[in-house]
């Protein structure tokens, strides 16, 4: 957490690399702990194996090897318990220092977001334009299709013969039911909307819909 402004708060990235690298020891010595308890078990049943067998010959049984898996496997098990402490404290010390540093991390986070919707503000804003220019060159070509119809088109030939294929569409005539696109008002709104993030102030965790509708106060 808090990658936007991690490296603006030395202290905090102390603790959270802190609490970082605790948890790759927590996983490792969890996989190390399983490994030995695996082996451990083949072990008990090698040795049993072995030792009905020896026993059956009438010879010595050989040193069973369980035991000094086992003592591994408890090490192991002690050094993740301790590990799994220190985590727990590790956290505590990030909790504490969060909210002794609330206000302050709270304002950090708001200009990173205002900074961060200045950028995403000005994409949308040169997308928009070009959105723009691109439905009008479509109203154009639209426009220009109604006044000047292609040769081949039925409008041109006399109405006799057999039926031309059609495509109905039902109710308006949008580009979401004709090419299957989202309606154009959704990408302009959307857009329009990206692009007032450059000026608009948000508050960290506030329901953005409210907070883009909500006038300036006089």
């Amino acid at each position: 957490m808090f990658e936007s402004i991690i490296e603006k708060v030395p202290e905090l990235a102390r603790v959270e690399e802190a609490v970082a690298a605790l948890q790759r020891e927590q996983g490792e010595a969890q996989a190390k702990v399983a490994g030995l308890a695996s082996k451990a078990a083949q072990a008990r049943e090698d040795d049993l194996n072995r030792e009905a067998l020896a026993l059956n010959r009438g010879s010595k049984p050989p040193k069973p090897k369980e035991p000094a898996l086992q003592e591994q496997l408890e090490r192991a098990q002690r050094e993740l318990e301790v590990l799994e402490r220190r985590l727990t404290l590790a956290g505590s010390d990030r909790s504490r220092y969060i909210q002794e540093h609330a206000e302050e991390l709270m304002s950090m986070l708001a200009e990173a977001q205002a900074a961060e919707g200045a950028s995403v503000a000005e994409g949308a804003e040169r997308a928009l334009a070009d959105l723009l220019r691109y439905f009008k060159c479509e109203d154009d070509a639209r426009g220009m299709r109604r006044l000047i119809p292609a040769p081949g088109d039925p409008a041109l030939e006399e109405n006799t013969g057999e039926p031309q294929k059609s495509v109905t569409v039902w109710g308006t005539l949008t580009t979401q039911n004709v090419t299957g696109g989202p309606p154009r008002g959704n990408l302009e709104g959307a857009l329009r909307y990206l692009a007032s993030l450059g000026s608009a102030t948000t508050v960290v965790g506030e329901d953005a819909e409210a907070s883009a509708n909500s006038e300036p106060a006089a």
